[in-house]
């Protein structure tokens, strides 16, 4: 049996897997004969620790090693709450993390892999300030999503699932093999086939057009990246219908602007007060407590604005694969500081 809430966090795992494809993140469907996993019969993966091996669905290998690191692997946990996630989310992350980040071993006979493990959590709605300032001190990455513009309609699609799409009793009582929703969802997404989702959903009796809906909705985004934001946040971006990767690579000065509680990456000439949807590069959310760290009686004024921008956003970094040389790729996004300096001033 499963929950509502378990299926729409297992939707939101998948759909966010594939859109990583574009920053180098390649998912992880078996054990391949690599020791620190297990195939479990369910055909779902345990990652091996010290003390115990855990279940974790949504595991994505960065295709770059960087210099002096293990290969680095990426646990990916979703949630897909009514609420704010809590602290006790990120405590599970932190043991799961210090646990497997400890199985190595070194005998006369075999070598095992050995990876650089992170762990991120994301949310489609947002994260309690206690989770946040836990999940900071122990390197775990939050990423919420309720405020991502672009991202919208992937949130809005699975939302409008409801346990009746998949003949359920109740939202905590529904009898559905999670591994093979895992697997068809998977599949439909990595191959750009939606017939492979009906024909699961008919076998099942389940609501075909409802869950289409988010895969579609997926695909019509085709890719997100993710980016640190001055070399401390990790941010996911998401991009508009008229993004092209080139026209950043040739001209990467950017401006920020912060319109209708939404948060966008846009073109230099840009102006946020009369914000044109042509100009629109890229939308993200930001981290509650930074937003807050800069708000004045929860509000986001005008000089404060300018300092988070300077003070955070002055450098992104994103990784992605570039489209023309088929390799990854960096890229850092500036701040045009020419306008930010236009801007305190007209506020003096």
């Amino acid at each position: 049996m499963a929950t509502i809430y378990a299926i729409k966090g297992l939707l939101l795992e998948e759909v966010l897997l594939q859109l990583l494809r574009a920053s180098g993140y390649y998912a992880v469907e078996n054990a391949n004969g690599d020791s620190s996993l297990n195939s479990r019969n369910s055909g779902s993966l345990e990652v091996r620790g010290r003390g115990s091996k855990h279940q974790i669905d949504a595991i994505a290998d960065f295709s770059v090693s960087p210099p002096f690191s293990y290969p680095i692997r990426l646990l990916l946990e979703a949630k897909f709450y009514k609420n704010n996630v809590g602290i006790e989310i990120v405590r599970n992350a932190v043991g799961v993390l210090k646990d497997v980040s400890e199985f190595w071993i070194v005998d006369d006979s075999s070598f095992k892999p050995r990876y650089h493990y992170q762990y991120a959590i994301f949310t489609s709605s947002s994260f309690t300030k206690s989770a946040q300032e836990y999940a900071f001190a122990q390197d775990v990455y939050l990423i919420k999503l309720e405020n991502n513009r672009y991202f919208y309609p992937v949130i809005r699609a699975i939302e409008e699932l409801n346990h009746a799409d998949f003949r359920g009793v109740s939202e905590d009582n529904i009898d559905i093999d999670l591994t093979q929703l895992r697997r068809a969802t998977r599949s439909s997404l990595g191959n750009y086939r939606l017939y492979e989702m009906r024909e699961y959903c008919t076998d099942y009796n389940f609501n075909s057009v409802k869950i289409c809906n988010v895969i579609e909705s997926s695909l019509k985004i085709g890719t997100s990246y993710l980016g640190v934001l001055g070399n401390s946040f990790p941010i996911f971006f998401t991009p508009s219908d008229n993004f092209d990767i080139n026209d950043l690579i040739n001209d990467p000065t950017i401006r920020i602007c912060w319109n209708q509680e939404k948060w966008y990456v846009v073109k230099r000439h840009a102006r946020c007060v009369t914000l044109d949807e042509r100009d629109i590069i890229l939308s993200f959310d930001l981290p509650d407590e930074l937003f807050k760290l800069y708000s004045d009686n929860n509000m986001l004024t005008k000089s404060r604005a300018l300092d988070l921008k300077q003070d955070f956003m002055s450098s992104i970094k994103i990784m992605f694969r570039d489209p023309n040389r088929r390799f990854m790729s960096s890229l850092e996004l500036r701040l045009d500081n020419n306008w930010l300096e236009e801007m305190r001033q007209s506020l003096s």
